[in-house]
């Protein structure tokens, strides 16, 4: 969760800090922790949706490819004092 919010605050050139901010803006009901993590989903869905019209021909497929490469590479990396269970 950590690593999307700090990919989202370089991307839109804000801080950490700015974003939950926002996002406590707009949460109805639920925790900012929840109302976090459904923002963190939504940010990198329309930006895959995005990447989807992009990109020619049989996206889907390259965007699955490159989900399961980044899991892969995650998973070989040694975990620098990350939270074991975040994948």
């Amino acid at each position: 969760m950590w690593d999307a919010l700090t990919q989202i605050a370089a991307r839109e050139k804000l801080t950490i800090h700015q974003i939950c901010g926002i996002v406590n803006q707009h949460r109805v009901n639920t925790s900012l922790t929840s109302a976090t993590r459904v923002f963190i989903l939504g940010y990198f869905r329309v930006l895959a949706i995005s990447l989807e019209r992009d990109t020619p021909g049989g996206s889907e497929r390259s965007i699955m490819t490159r989900v399961f490469r980044q899991t892969e590479e995650f998973r070989n990396t040694p975990y620098n004092n990350r939270y074991v269970g975040s994948l």
